[in-house]
């Protein structure tokens, strides 16, 4: 317990109550505020009286300890207490990661091909959850193997969105190998503002390539490298590291339910990493596929038996984690006389399944009109049987939920590419590139007409760019977002050819949204800056004489001037209004706004969809 002042105030705090300028209860591991929200609860430890280093002079060429360690140091070297190789701890900055960094002798080391595939894991099964609370010490490590500040980033940004590994807070108990802590390090250094190049990539993949491990560290060291991979632009060498990743997944059986549970606990946090690791491989293996016109999906034709991941504030929290749901319960909820929630990935997983169906679809060249409509009950039926604690993706207090956000995103997504081929808005621009807008064979057969798809793609493009109105930095969503963001941009431009100018500013600004969405998001990853020149070139030439017209006399489509009353006029059409009292609640400087000036609809989309609008509450 904190030390606490006669006054009963708490003489610590942690650094994200004081950045937050909050009351912090010191409680530890973690305070009850951290808890509560999933934060990094780090205490600074307190300098006073402690050992401080001696200033260096000017003319003095002794090296500084840096970020990465001072290889000169031994970890047989006991200079100081507590502290291996006398290192003192690194207080540069509080948004260091409180993590405890032990040392680990063996990355080293490259066990032979048989001999790995059998070597019992690494992680510990009794594996406290949160220790925060402990000071960080440098160790002897290789720069590349545990920089700090892209591993802050990489779990502020990356992580996020796609959370297999352990939580931050328990990162260096894993004691990962020596590869797998280069990937994270690797992607964490792309939010860094130098990004890391061809040759930092180049050495990665060597790293990954070299070792013959087929553990479970290895898959997910494919795994998150063909995702950084992916978000840089280069698909086919992503498509390549993936394939690797899910061949060793099957090879050891990740794909069985009992893999997780056959060395660790069931309400271990290593089993449930094992479990999100391979959901994780099935939603990549279809998210991946689907610029391409291959219909080759690994995962999806496996028997799911591996049980459902639970929810983020759990897998982060302090709380135990539940026995795994199975994917049976989970379809079988849609029967059941009471309704159940499960947890956010899971239905990031059913809505990618869905997405799925459509990219298989819209690739057959030949089928009936009932798999077109069967595709679409399912997107309708998905949103349907929601809870309605997840229809939101914001809550009061503005915090995110990542695997809902991704989950509706996949869903409008797999609408745009089921109708979007199917509608009249496909000739509209004719110079679009195919890696995001969807080319599908001649002969679609449909049950509706083509205007009625345009209705549902343009639709499903609004609830895109809503979704991404209440969470914008898209750098703390997964980097599959880009190719829905530039679809939807993309249909939000035709539709404002097609349609009149009276909707033009309606149009106009949700591509405008995109844009910079994108702009914001192409310093990071490549496949954004692809994104982004092909939608800026395409509005460019598409919209220039339009807002040139638009423009001429911006306020004449709100007031026409034949249509304005004098003021004669509206002093005798209305009677004289009495003068209210500021208290009453009254604005007493603006009048009512005119419907008109409110950017118009292009059509009564309630009878197209049956999400209500984003709420945040």
């Amino acid at each position: 317990m904190a030390r606490t002042k006669r006054t009963g105030l708490v003489s610590l705090a942690c650094t994200e109550c004081r950045k937050q300028h909050l009351k912090c209860d010191a409680q530890k591991p973690t305070c009850s505020r951290c808890a509560q929200h999933g934060y990094l609860c780090q205490y600074l430890p307190s300098r006073r009286g402690g050992y401080r280093k001696p200033r260096m002079s000017s003319d003095s060429h002794a090296p500084l300890p840096s970020a990465a360690g001072d290889l000169g140091a031994t970890p047989s070297q006991d200079l100081g207490p507590g502290i291996p190789g006398g290192m003192q701890p690194d207080y540069q900055s509080p948004l260091t990661l409180p993590l405890q960094r032990p040392e680990q002798p063996g990355l080293e080391s490259t066990p032979g091909p048989r001999a790995s595939a059998t070597r019992p894991f690494t992680w510990s099964t009794s594996t406290p959850r949160l220790r925060l609370n402990q000071e960080p010490f440098q160790s002897n490590r290789d720069p590349w193997s545990q920089d700090d500040r892209s591993l802050r980033l990489y779990y502020e940004n990356f992580h996020i969105a796609h959370p297999i590994l352990a939580p931050s807070a328990v990162y260096y108990d894993q004691e990962y190998p020596r590869f797998l802590q280069m990937v994270v390090n690797f992607v964490g250094s792309h939010y860094l503002p130098s990004s890391p190049g061809q040759e930092e990539r180049d050495k990665v993949l060597a790293e990954l390539t070299c070792h013959a491990d087929r553990t479970p560290c290895m898959v997910q060291a494919w795994l998150i490298y063909s995702i950084a991979i992916y978000a840089r632009g280069e698909w086919v060498e992503a498509q390549d590291a993936l394939s690797r990743g899910i061949a060793i997944a099957l090879d050891i059986g990740m794909n069985r339910r009992e893999f997780a549970t056959s060395v660790h606990p069931e309400n271990s946090i290593e089993a449930e990493s094992l479990r999100r690791t391979w959901w994780e491989l099935y939603v990549t293996d279809i998210l991946i596929a689907a610029p391409s016109k291959s219909n080759t999906f690994l995962c999806s034709t496996m028997t799911p038996e591996v049980g459902l991941p639970c929810e983020e504030s759990v897998y982060t929290g302090t709380c135990p984690i539940p026995p795994s749901k199975k994917i049976l319960d989970f379809k079988r909820r849609i029967f059941a006389p009471e309704e159940t929630v499960f947890s956010s990935f899971s239905y990031r997983i059913e809505a990618t399944d869905i997405l799925c169906r459509a990219l298989v679809l819209s690739r057959l060249k030949d089928y009936h009109r009932d798999h077109l409509q069967a595709v679409e009950n399912a997107l309708v039926s998905w949103i349907n049987h929601l809870p309605a604690r997840k229809l939101d993706i914001v809550d009061s207090y503005g915090n995110i939920d990542e695997m809902m956000f991704q989950a509706h995103v996949t869903i409008a997504y797999a609408t745009m590419l089921l109708h979007l081929p199917r509608s009249d808005l496909q000739p509209v621009l004719s110079q679009t590139d195919e890696k995001f807008w969807p080319v599908a064979s001649r002969h679609l057969a449909s049950t509706l007409n083509r205007p009625v798809h345009s209705i549902k793609a343009t639709e499903a493009s609004r609830r895109i760019s809503d979704a991404i109105s209440l969470c914008p930095n898209v750098l703390k969503h997964s980097p599959f977002v880009i190719p829905a963001l530039a679809l939807c941009g993309m249909i939000q431009l035709a539709t404002s050819v097609k349609h009149t100018e009276e909707c033009f500013d309606h149009h106009y600004n949700r591509v405008t949204l995109i844009l910079g969405c994108l702009k914001s998001t192409k310093r990071i990853w490549g496949l954004a800056d692809s994104a982004y020149n092909h939608l800026r070139t395409s509005a460019a030439d598409a919209l220039s004489d339009s807002m040139e017209r638009w423009c001429t006399e911006p306020l004449r489509k709100f007031f026409p001037a034949d249509a304005s009353p004098t003021s004669t006029d509206r002093t005798a059409a209305q009677p004289a209004r009495p003068i209210t009292a500021i208290s009453d609640g009254q604005d007493m400087a603006f009048q009512p706004m005119l419907p008109s000036f409110v950017d118009p609809t292009c059509y009564n989309d309630s009878f197209f969809t049956t999400i209500p609008d984003f709420e945040i509450g």
